[in-house]
């Protein structure tokens, strides 16, 4: 089978902004593949509280997922387009919040290179917090949502920002991905 080329779509965004939601919906409404986020997966059954030297892991197991899902799709469609509920954004977030990164190497030091998306859609802060054993920061997500808007600006990202309820989101979001094509 010969390899396809897709458009990347990345929901990004602070915990808890309805990202899961509208990159299901997303997918559905244009039928196809969704790449959901790997770390929910990997820090739920870690046994352990999450470390800095995980994200690598959680950085090739999200890049491992989207070959995946986009190999599988490829074979039931003739869609060209990868919906990911998050990538190395989210990473490099994690990293400079929780780990303040100080005495670190570079973030990105051996999770591998950074691949902008063709989009990203920045979820604001402007859904209730939602309560989730997984989700560590429930009055800091203004804060967060600055270090993703600086974070997409600094290195040039075709990205909108996203707020309202989840049907305006869905329509905004579906207008910009049209544009693509």
């Amino acid at each position: 089978m010969e390899k396809k080329n897709f458009l990347k779509v990345v929901v990004t965004g602070p915990e808890s902004t309805g990202k899961t939601a509208l990159a299901e919906a997303l997918a559905q409404r244009l039928g196809v593949a969704w790449v959901p986020e790997f770390a929910r997966y990997y820090v739920a059954h870690l046994g352990r509280p999450y470390r800095r030297a995980d994200l690598k892991a959680i950085a090739l197991g999200q890049r491992l997922w989207e070959q995946w899902y986009a190999l599988k799709f490829a074979e039931n469609s003739y869609a060209n387009l990868l919906v990911c509920d998050t990538d190395w954004t989210v990473l490099h977030v994690w990293e400079e919040y929780r780990f303040r990164p100080g005495d670190a190497p570079e973030w990105q030091k051996g999770y591998g290179p950074v691949h902008l998306a063709d989009l990203y859609l920045l979820c604001a802060p402007d859904f209730p917090w939602q309560p989730d054993p997984l989700r560590e920061h429930p009055d800091e997500r203004d804060a967060l949502f600055d270090l993703y808007e600086e974070l997409l600006h600094g290195r040039q990202a075709n990205f909108i920002t996203l707020t309202g309820g989840h049907g305006m989101r869905l329509q905004i979001a579906l207008s910009a991905i049209r544009k693509l094509f």
